[in-house]
């Protein structure tokens, strides 16, 4: 039990002066984790030899260094999971889920054919499925975190049931369509509030009082931008077929689009693309700053200062970070592996114009996804670092009273987090 000290006397008690001896003020700070450029690199490596098995190992790796970067009163969070557990959970998961469904779709396409109405219900219905497992592993994923975290030797837990997280996940997000969109802002409280209520650290749980109307004003701008971005973008798409039939081409409006037309659209495409980042950052900005503002532990408060420009300039960067990774990678396949098949690098230019849209669309899907695989940790590093080092909490909290919470451990992590790529970190 906390002790009490008098107040000082001859007037107010300052603001500063803590009511109870144990009440600490709390101050988030972030110290940036050595060796993340070596860790990509070697856990790029050991995904390769294992044939991804090593992928477990490497994402607890690299929860290791990310949590030690963050720091709360100059003490930093610990992770305790391990790869073995990600792993099993995983093969729970494949076991369970996804190899029973394989078979099903394939019993069912094979006893009905793939055009019947009973395969077109049954693939459906999974569908269905998926998207209520989808919001249980968001949960679980959560729950397993915050018990393999540690600060000063108290770990983290997530209480209430996953179902009830799933459940209202799906059916909040039935709702998205049929809204137009709009439901979302509170489909976006609705879920954290069912997440932030029920983390507690040690015997001490979090508060989360947010209501989803002030984020109604920046989600409006948002939706009307984007609604203004589509419609411009398929009026680009509308006055190139336009353009083409009064050209009086082969085919009019009808005939394939050239080498030219594509680029426009491409182009278009991506300055729209950035144009609704640019407008849905806004949005982004305020609902971090809006959850962040409303969540409370004990007697402090969390305080987000994230901007829009901040979310730009963090996507674009770790954006180029990640190309910068594909690139070297490739650069490293072309110069290792094509002489070992036969084909000089230099010959590359010499090759047929067919042949080589051939060699650009077999390159370009292991570009992305040898990319992310490589500097994937130190991206994580950065938007880390952003959230932590644009995040305050005011207050102070009983933290010398916390004790370890009573109840069972978690066992295994995030099968189904995996199984559906919905971890973030």
């Amino acid at each position: 039990m906390s002790s009490t000290t008098a107040p000082p006397t001859g007037g107010t008690v300052p603001p500063s002066y803590n009511v109870h001896a144990n009440e600490e003020r709390l101050e988030l700070s972030w110290r940036h984790p050595k060796g993340l450029w070596n860790l990509s690199l070697v856990n790029f490596g050991l995904r390769l030899i294992t044939l991804g098995i090593y992928h477990f190992w490497a994402k607890t790796e690299v929860r290791k260094r990310l949590w030690s970067g963050i720091r709360i009163n100059g003490e930093p969070l610990t992770y305790t999971g391990r790869g073995l557990e990600l792993f099993l959970g995983f093969l729970i998961v494949a076991g369970v889920v996804l190899l029973p469904t394989a078979l099903l779709v394939a019993g069912v396409m094979i006893a009905f054919g793939p055009d019947s109405p009973v395969y077109f219900a049954v693939v459906f219905a999974l569908y269905a499925v998926f998207f209520f497992l989808i919001g249980v592993a968001v949960y679980r994923a959560m729950r397993y975190r915050l018990a393999r975290t540690r600060w000063r030797g108290i770990r983290g837990s997530l209480d209430g049931n996953p179902m009830t997280y799933g459940w209202t996940y799906f059916w909040t997000g039935l709702l998205v369509p049929l809204t137009a969109g709009w439901i979302t802002p509170w489909r976006s409280v609705k879920l954290q509030e069912l997440m932030t209520n029920n983390i507690r650290f040690g015997d001490r749980s979090l508060k989360f009082t947010a209501q989803p109307g002030p984020l109604y004003a920046p989600f409006a701008v948002m939706w009307v931008g984007g609604l203004f971005l589509y419609f411009a973008f398929f009026g680009v798409i509308i006055a190139i077929a336009a353009l083409k039939a009064q050209s009086g081409a082969p085919g009019g409006a009808k005939a394939p689009p050239t080498p030219t037309e594509i680029g426009i659209i491409v182009v278009a495409g991506i300055i729209f693309l950035l144009l609704f980042m640019l407008v849905s950052a806004w949005y982004q900005a305020r609902l971090t700053n809006h959850f962040a503002n409303n969540t409370h532990f004990a007697n402090a408060t969390f305080r987000g200062n994230v901007t829009a420009g901040g979310l730009i300039w963090l996507t674009i960067s770790n954006l180029l970070i990640l190309a910068g990774g594909a690139l070297l990678v490739c650069a490293v396949v072309a110069i290792v592996v094509l002489p070992f098949i036969g084909l000089d690098p230099q010959q590359l230019a010499r090759v047929e114009s067919r042949s080589a849209l051939q060699v650009v669309a077999t390159l370009v899907p292991l570009l992305i996804l040898l990319s992310f695989g490589l500097l994937m940790p130190v991206v994580q590093a950065r938007a880390l670092r952003y959230v932590i080092e644009h995040l305050s909490i005011e207050g102070t909290a009983p933290l010398a009273d916390i004790i370890q919470a009573s109840g069972s451990d978690v066992r295994f992590g995030e099968g189904l987090a995996e199984a559906f790529d919905v971890d973030a970190i």
